[in-house]
């Protein structure tokens, strides 16, 4: 560099820039507070307080989404957990909270996919899947009206019994958050935190569920369920809890630690207190099946026989002293054929039982594209001539008589593929040991998903889906991770 050489000094100009900035940023925040001002006055006078609080909450929620786009799926997970946003931020409508994040994430991505185009999500074997059943789902339900032009829409006693729409609708805002999460959980800390945030929700379900069950607010009387959240029917608050176990048995184990494993057992064991008392069948078997599998190892972590010796003397010892009898008696009427008993719970059974024969004998009538979707109930009614109408709370069943076989095969594809990538996920050397507990606990939950689809309608229920995409942005995140091995 010469004598002469001259630079031109940044100073002037990023001081001049600041000034402007200042002054530009002063104003606005004048601005704000003025509009806050006459807001806050306009809504005392109204008495719109609550709703102005609301709109503030979800205006300051929506502007740090457009920073942070992973939050925005984090607050879909949180609603598809607990099901229950206060009511100011509820909305009505098609202005539901929800949808405008669904929305603006949309939006979010279409602008950095306009930026910097990659759309390795397009090849994911879960979403082309997902994408396929939707697709035969629509061509069912345009070919079942022609197979049942005279088919109306009537009423049962609290809704519409044409589901068609609705669950068009759900279908095609899950796999939209399948698609978000895809794209905007990136990282080892977008798992991690949406695993933990998962278990937080659905630990807040137990004490809501148990309050209410000791308060005299049971279902029937006698059935626990939750007062908010996806856990409101037993049997699916018996599920959550089932699969709230594993997470918290492989959290134990990761790093063991006295008071880790204090914690951890006193929450298995509320756990396993409230899927007693919710007296679900279906929750008493898949307590057998979680306790099973989590008495074995995998993903490279042991298990504990101390540990879990005491976890199921803690079941035996709370079915026996402290459940009541009469959700023991439902829990112990498993048999539909049996005659001329009226125990609790036999009816249901037989119902049960009934309508999976209805299912099987529409599966049989229309086996290709089956009866489109959500068209089960009047199909049912008005066809078959079924006195009770019943959805068949059989997910399998389900996809036969309203998807047919193809789609019955896509979703079974679905799984597969789903287990495929879960087992690749616990042999992998390139997992982070942090992350070692979630690829193991997401075993038993797919497991218990699977299993609860004989009796409940899960392949429409958000918490499939929210498995679907971690175990997708999992196996992403793990496959782009450059691991030496020695």
């Amino acid at each position: 560099m010469g004598v002469g050489t001259t630079r031109a000094l940044p100073e002037a100009p990023g001081l001049g820039g600041r000034a402007v900035s200042s002054i530009g940023g002063g104003w606005v925040l004048i601005t704000g507070l003025a509009v806050l001002t006459v807001g806050l006055t306009l809504a005392t006078y109204t008495g719109r307080e609550a709703v102005l609080l609301g709109l503030l909450i979800a205006g300051a929620l929506l502007a740090l989404v457009v920073v942070r786009p992973e939050i925005g799926v984090l607050l879909l997970m949180t609603n598809y957990l607990i099901a229950s946003y206060p009511t100011p931020l509820r909305g009505e409508g098609l202005l539901t909270i929800n949808n405008l994040l669904g929305i603006l994430l949309s939006v979010i991505l279409i602008a950095q996919l306009a930026q910097r185009p990659n759309f390795w999500f397009l090849r994911a074997r879960g979403l082309q899947l997902f994408i396929a059943i939707g697709v035969i789902f629509l061509l069912g339900t345009m070919v079942a009206s022609y197979q049942f032009p005279d088919l109306r829409v009537t009423s049962g006693r609290f809704r519409l019994l044409d589901q068609t729409g609705p669950m068009i609708r759900a279908y095609a805002t899950r796999v939209v958050f399948v698609l978000l999460g895809m794209c905007f959980f990136t990282g080892r800390r977008h798992i991690k935190l949406a695993v933990v945030l998962m278990m937080i929700c659905l630990i807040m379900v137990v004490p809501s569920a148990l309050i209410g069950y000791f308060g005299g607010r049971g279902v029937g009387g006698y059935r626990a369920a939750a007062d908010f959240s996806a856990g409101t029917n037993p049997n699916r608050l018996a599920f959550l809890c089932l699969v709230q176990m594993a997470f918290w048995w492989y959290y134990m184990r990761a790093k063991p630690s006295a008071v880790r494993t204090a914690v951890s057992l006193g929450i298995i064991g509320s756990l396993i207190l409230t899927v007693f008392l919710t007296a679900s069948r279906s929750g008493a078997i898949g307590l057998g099946i979680v306790l099973y599998m989590l008495s074995r190892s995998r993903a490279g972590m042991g298990t504990n026989r101390l540990q879990f010796a005491a976890m199921a003397l803690m079941a035996v010892g709370l079915l026996v002293t402290v459940i009541p009898a009469e959700n023991i008696e439902r829990l112990q009427n498993l048999n539909p054929f049996a005659e001329g008993t009226h125990d609790v719970g036999s009816h249901s059974t037989e119902r049960r039982v009934v309508t999976v024969e209805l299912a099987w004998q529409v599966f049989r009538d229309y086996p290709v594209f089956g009866i489109g979707i959500g068209n089960f109930r009047e199909v049912a009614r008005q066809i078959y001539q079924d006195p009770f109408y019943r959805p068949p709370h059989n997910s399998y069943m389900w996809a036969l008589s309203e998807g047919g076989a193809i789609v019955f095969l896509l979703y079974l594809a679905l799984f597969w593929v789903t287990w495929r990538d879960i087992r690749w996920l616990q042999r992998s050397p390139a997992v982070p040991p942090d992350l070692q507990w979630i690829a193991a606990a997401l075993e038993p939950a797919l497991v218990l998903l699977l299993f609860y689809s004989f009796f409940a309608d899960m392949w429409l229920n958000p918490f499939t889906y929210i498995v679907m995409m971690l175990v997708m942005v999992f196996r992403r995140y793990v496959s782009t991770r450059r691991v030496v091995v020695v």
